[in-house]
């Protein structure tokens, strides 16, 4: 959400991506069905403001300003009689539809923010730019140096891989995630993950 469309209703905003050229017929498709289904079901077009506002990439947002901004969007009585209870229920759905939503509560940094930017999407590699000198320094390290950065960097993905399938899963036991984690980011059969 930019700030030239941040007044909008979400619907009249989600409409607008329907003109970008880069989205398959598909999408523009899902987006025209929410468009409309937000116009006339409330509660859709105010958790459709709480992603946009949450992906705007200015948070974290306290729960007034949820409140203040969703409500210019939406209607004054878009939270309804206890606007605390809406806020929380669209918060559990979103998150229960893989949107990860966390919050802050650190003094200088209160608020709900996107943990990971769900909605944010990555070049590919071919167009991502490549930071040369980050490049030449490494060139210049020595070969103890150069494998003590890998397998620090592969403990990393490691660690991170297995936080996230055991989020995601939490029925496995700890072997099975970092079996799989280890399958995944080591591109190895699970005979040899084991």
């Amino acid at each position: 959400m930019d700030r030239e469309t941040a007044d909008l209703h979400p619907a009249d905003r989600w409409a607008l991506e329907t003109r970008r050229s880069d989205l398959s017929l598909a999408v523009k498709l899902r987006l025209t069905a929410m468009t409309g289904h937000m116009r006339v079901d409330k509660v859709a077009a105010r958790r459709a403001a709480l992603i946009d506002l949450l992906s705007s990439g200015y948070g974290p947002y306290t729960r007034e300003e949820i409140w203040e901004t969703v409500a210019a969007q939406v209607g004054q009585d878009c939270w309804g009689k206890v606007p605390r209870e809406a806020l929380a229920r669209d918060l559990s759905n979103l998150r229960k539809g893989g949107i990860r939503i966390a919050y802050s509560r650190r003094p200088e940094v209160t608020g709900y923010y996107l943990q990971f930017p769900a909605l944010q999407t990555y070049p590919n590699w071919e167009e991502k730019t490549i930071n040369w000198t980050l490049v030449d320094r490494i060139r210049d390290l020595p070969v103890a140096a150069k494998n003590e950065r890998a397998f620090a960097a592969a403990d990393f993905a490691l660690k991170q891989k297995t936080l996230v399938l055991a989020e995601e899963h939490p029925d496995w036991p700890p072997e099975r995630v970092e079996r799989e984690a280890r399958r995944i980011v080591f591109n190895v059969s699970p005979e040899m993950a084991a």
